[in-house]
């Protein structure tokens, strides 16, 4: 370690007196590929203290990516993240390879950047249309490994691979990554033991570890660090955290390092049901959530459609391993704000109070303000780290690493920028 002394007096003294003084942050988890190239300082994360951010995570990424490729590959990333493709359409795409698209950034830029390889991208690049809906052959499972090593050679920080089942394309398809085999992801991320160097990180790892210990496994063979999406209180399985914690505890007893990330911040989404991630994956839903406005009110008019979502989300008549939504979603969706004068009253109310005080089924009462209002009825959702108990326990496990700002991403219904802010000062 060096040290030294200061003995000349500063030209500009501040007055720190009840601020926190702490080094720059890292916001580990960031979706700012695109945002990157026109906005240097990756806005807001860098308003609250962040001098480095890391891109590339949940297998999302925009290299490597084949000419007349661009807008299918952007598609993924402003789907699963909510980037409007007006958005990714104004960027000037000069790259192909990751090395390229690493060369563009270096050029201009106002934080430490560092990129992540996304899975999605590569096998996108290597197979074409046929990333979706199929095995890749042991061919295309090599010039993968040939990608991955190519892009750490030149600097990346590593893989990034996911295993959300909740993360689709616009057309309803599941995004690559997810077609991949546990033994694609285990040939690519082994190019990082190869080479002794780089991190891997999963989107979607809690519910693969809590199944199969995926993170665990894939750790302990590559014999590298793996990071993860996360530990966090889910009003869904309010105490998944505790079996997760210690599957996290036996990993780390054997030296594997499979550590999930958290984040201080209780998620909360605002939408409206013109634009709503919510509900993607229901079988129902899911169509619906893609079509024009028009005929949005009318499949929401429709009783034999509200019977199927009652099936669905409310009886839970079917098994939904894809769905977001916790069992009894509707004490976790209230009314922010209303459009019409005489529902003034209903602001602040759950789906279900609303429902109970009108005598209506929950979907009924959902779908009948839905449509008066001409879907823009602004809902806000909130069903993740809302237990303070539970959050106090996750915070101090030394285990898990705090951040996930998700920063450049959802930007439409919340953002997670302010996760050392609300650290240091809640």
């Amino acid at each position: 370690m060096v040290t030294g002394k200061l003995r000349d007096s500063a030209t500009r003294t501040i007055d720190a007196d009840g601020l926190a003084v702490a080094p720059g942050f890292i916001d580990n988890h960031c979706h700012d590929d695109a945002q990157v190239t026109w906005d240097p300082l990756c806005t807001f994360s860098c308003y609250h203290g962040a001098t480095s951010v890391i891109i590339g995570n949940c297998s999302l990424a925009l290299a490597p990516v084949r000419r007349g490729n661009e807008e299918r590959l952007a598609e993924f990333l402003s789907y699963v993240e909510a980037i409007p493709m007006e958005v990714l359409r104004t960027i000037n795409v000069s790259w192909e390879t990751v090395d390229e698209y690493m060369d563009t950034l270096d050029k201009r830029l106002g934080v430490n950047v560092g990129t992540l390889i996304g899975h999605l991208a590569v096998r996108h690049y290597v197979m074409g249309n046929d990333c979706q809906g199929r095995a890749a052959t042991p061919n295309e499972v090599e010039a993968m490994r040939g990608i991955v090593r190519d892009g750490m050679t030149v600097g990346a920080l590593g893989l990034s691979v996911s295993r959300n089942r909740g993360h689709y394309d616009p057309q309803g398809v599941h995004i690559p990554a997810i077609w991949a085999e546990e033994s694609e992801i285990f040939a690519i991320a082994d190019v990082l033991s190869e080479l002794g160097t780089g991190t891997i990180q999963s989107g979607g790892g809690r519910d693969a570890e809590l199944q199969n210990r995926l993170m665990m496994r894939l750790a302990e063979a590559t014999g590298r660090q793996l990071v993860y999406n996360n530990l966090g209180q889910s009003a869904r399985q309010p105490d998944a955290w505790k079996e997760h914690m210690a599957l996290v505890d036996e990993a780390a007893t054997k030296g594997i390092r499979a550590n999930p990330l958290c984040t201080p911040n209780s998620t909360t989404q605002r939408f409206t049901m013109r634009n709503a991630q919510v509900f993607r994956g229901i079988p129902t839903w899911h169509p619906i959530l893609l079509v024009s406005d028009e005929e949005k009110l009318q499949a929401y008019r429709d009783p034999e459609v509200r019977k199927k979502l009652h099936d669905e989300v409310v009886e839970w008549k079917a098994d939904l391993p894809s769905a977001n939504i916790p069992r009894r979603w509707y004490d976790y969706i209230w009314v922010g704000e209303t459009m019409l004068p005489k529902n003034t009253g209903l602001q602040g109310k759950s789906i279900r109070e609303i429902a109970e005080a009108q005598g209506k089924g929950i979907i009924d009462a959902f779908m009948d303000l839905v449509v008066e209002e001409n879907l823009g009825t602004i809902f806000l959702q909130g069903a993740s780290n809302v237990d303070k108990e539970a959050m106090a326990k996750i915070l101090n496990y030394p285990n898990a690493y705090i951040g996930l700002s998700d920063g450049g991403a959802h930007v439409q219904f919340h953002g997670g920028y302010g996760y050392s802010t609300r650290l240091l000062g809640y």
